[in-house]
């Protein structure tokens, strides 16, 4: 795992599911390493998916995972949820300024789009 930027077909690799599991590791991980089971709880899967997508996104370098120990983001892998995060807020924001959407309904639509 090295501390360069994902090339562009690293960065193709990652999908959307990955990417809403890198934002809620970033979200719960403040206070430290986020158990597995937390994961799983969070995005509503089961604890064997949610393992083995710590481990694809370890093998990836967005993640440090060590079974037993939690999950905790890479440098790069908090540049990549906090890239989905920015993207989110934005869409919520055009949706509420431009679409005219109230508050209540944006998360839900920026989730979907």
């Amino acid at each position: 795992m090295s501390d360069e930027p994902l090339t562009a077909s690293q960065m193709a690799a990652v999908t959307p599911a990955m990417e809403d599991y890198l934002k809620a590791v970033y979200r719960l991980g403040h206070t430290g390493p986020v158990a597995t089971q937390q994961l799983a709880d969070a995005l509503g899967v089961a604890a064997s998916s949610a393992t083995n997508m710590a481990k694809r996104l370890h093998d990836l370098g967005l993640v440090s995972h060590a079974p037993y120990h939690g999950v905790t983001l890479t440098p790069e892998g908090e540049r990549v949820a906090v890239d989905v995060v920015r993207r989110h807020r934005l869409l919520e924001t055009y949706l509420a300024e431009a679409v005219g959407l109230g508050w209540d309904e944006i998360h839900d639509e920026a989730e979907r789009l």
